[in-house]
């Protein structure tokens, strides 16, 4: 389920950013809708907490953790 209101990008390199992304891949991510939304208010905090807690993993590389984050999208049928 999407939210109408993640469909309307605010500014105009969000806007920018997501006829690029429906150009490319059909539509825009949902986990891409839902950091930008209110980026200021929620979405750039989220995203770096996201980034310290999968960068915190100091036995795997950068590279194995984000083969890691494609397997298990695939294994969600995740379109990525």
């Amino acid at each position: 389920m999407r939210l109408p209101a993640l469909e309307h990008p605010h500014g105009f390199l969000q806007s920018l950013r997501f006829f690029l992304m429906r150009t490319l891949f059909g539509q825009v991510p949902g986990p891409t809708l839902a950091l930008s939304h209110r980026r200021d208010f929620c979405g750039k905090h989220l995203t770096r907490c996201f980034q310290e807690g999968m960068r915190q993993a100091r036995e795997w590389t950068v590279a194995e953790i984000e083969i890691f984050a494609a397997f298990v999208s695939t294994l969600n049928r995740c379109r990525f």
